[in-house]
């Protein structure tokens, strides 16, 4: 999604002569794979400006992206469960923060937490956070929707295309060699997420980033019986139930 969203705005701008890379098939990384939560909920001022703007644009996102389809954003709300004192403490300071930058959080107690999702155990919680305008969408849509608006604007997409170098020449690109052939370019975004680390290697940049697999059980549709995404971060979990009553439950390392 990084990649398309990226060539649509750049697009969308007046830029000319784009071209996305794409290894295998659009979302066959880690987007196609992830629990697709949005949330402003955040601890850093720049994180929850950053996501109170995308929540703008999520909300309108069909309008905007003219997508023939639904990237079914649901604003069911984002319950945070905090399992330990020191983390009850933080997401009080977190609360603070949001709501001085009109994002609509609220601090919980457990029973109030128990009012929003029902069957939540709450043995092991001390407190939560809630804020109603969070929610969760469909990545293969939403992606679907950059990419087909990206075409519209004459971006240039090359599929199970493999960047294997790139040539730099007195501090310039120059050249993305690729298995199928070279693109010359002079500038050169990376949005590989997890594997962008190898793709910094080959212009002699050292980029902290580090890919780890996690785990997503997805169940048969259900009945209707949760409405926002939860999540613990102490616990490394979280669940939610799509618009078309699958659980989709994680849990990282």
């Amino acid at each position: 999604v990084s990649g398309c969203s990226i060539a649509y705005n750049l697009a969308l701008k007046g830029l000319e002569n784009i071209v996305v890379v794409d290894k295998s098939y659009i979302t066959s990384g880690s987007t196609g794979r992830c629990g697709a939560g949005v949330r402003q909920q955040w601890g850093t001022k720049m994180n929850c400006l950053i996501a109170k703007e995308s929540i703008k644009f999520f909300e309108n996102a069909n309008k905007i992206l003219e997508y023939d389809g639904d990237i079914e954003f649901k604003q069911e709300g984002y319950l945070l469960l905090a399992s330990t004192n020191d983390e009850d403490k933080l997401f009080t300071n977190n609360v603070k923060l949001q709501q001085s930058l009109g994002i609509d959080a609220r601090k919980l107690t457990c029973d109030e937490a128990k009012e929003i999702v029902p069957y939540l155990n709450t043995k092991d919680i001390v407190s939560a956070t809630f804020c109603a305008t969070d929610g969760h969408l469909n990545p293969f849509l939403l992606t679907d929707a950059y990419y087909k608006a990206a075409k519209r604007l004459g971006v240039t997409f090359l599929k199970d295309t493999e960047v294997l170098d790139i040539i730099v020449n007195k501090g310039e690109v120059k050249t993305v060699i690729t298995n199928e052939g070279t693109i010359s370019a002079n500038i050169v975004v990376n949005a590989a997420g997890g594997y962008s680390k190898i793709i910094g290697e080959m212009v002699g940049i050292d980029i902290p980033v580090v890919s780890e697999n996690h785990e997503i059980l997805v169940t048969e549709p259900v009945e209707k019986t949760q409405g926002p995404m939860v999540m613990s971060f102490s616990k490394n979990i979280y669940c939610q139930q799509t618009p078309h009553g699958s659980f989709l439950m994680g849990r990282g390392k």
